[in-house]
């Protein structure tokens, strides 16, 4: 192995440690641990690389973005009592898509060659819903929703329409409609400001949307929220 996947194991490992030692989950938070590693490598390995031979790359990673990540997020309040086991959840899935592009490999079914998507996607879902546990977890999860399911929804209705990677007005108008009730449900107006902001900051083509959906719209949402 080259040096960035030794260091990547190793701080990923450590960070699981600390995190394991300082929260210490209890058993059925691992046996929820366990399950729910089943069901994203089932995603990523088997129903995303399906929707990709049906469809695309676009859409394969917009399956990933919904039914990996959101329903994740919606669960993690429900069944984990500290943060302990989303951080060590973000990290292993950071690691198992960042390690083949450290090897000059990728998993071709839904990693584009110069598009780290989803390498920001598992940094900034693992910084809005760990970072937010104990300041405002539904701005957290709200954040988290908006990006996994609202730009899922979004790169999914303009693949049908545009039938090309594009930023197009339908697609914007579709995660409006899919924010808003999410926004509405966590956090009321506030989080309807945060819909609609992740709604524009998704349009902004100079920064990776993974990046700008979940961060600014959780920063509004807080700041509102008076957290």
């Amino acid at each position: 192995m080259n040096p960035k996947t030794i260091t990547l194991l190793f701080l990923s490992l450590l960070i699981a440690i600390v995190s394991l030692i300082y929260w210490h989950p209890g058993i059925a938070e691992y046996e929820w641990l366990f399950g729910l590693v089943i069901w994203v490598l089932f995603v990523v390995f088997v129903l995303s690389k399906w929707v990709s031979k049906k469809q695309n790359i676009y859409v394969a990673r917009k399956i990933i973005h919904i039914f990996a990540g959101g329903i994740v997020a919606f669960a993690s309040p429900y069944i984990f009592k500290s943060p302990a086991i989303p951080l060590i959840g973000g990290i292993g899935m950071l690691a198992l898509i960042l390690l083949p592009r450290l090897k000059g490999e990728r998993m071709d079914w839904f990693q584009v060659e110069r598009n780290m998507g989803e390498v920001w996607f598992c940094i900034t879902w693992t910084i809005v819903i760990v970072g937010l546990w104990y300041i405002d977890l539904k701005v957290g999860i709200a954040a988290a929703l908006f990006m996994s399911v609202g730009d899922g929804v979004t790169g999914i209705v303009r693949n049908k329409v545009y039938k090309r990677w594009t930023k197009g007005l339908a697609g914007s108008i579709a995660m409006l409609l899919t924010t808003l009730p999410i926004g509405w449900y966590y956090k009321g107006i506030p989080g309807i400001i945060g819909a609609l902001v992740a709604t524009l900051v998704e349009k902004w083509p100079r920064i990776d949307d993974n990046i700008t959906v979940p961060l600014i719209s959780a920063i509004v949402m807080v700041l509102i929220s008076g957290g």
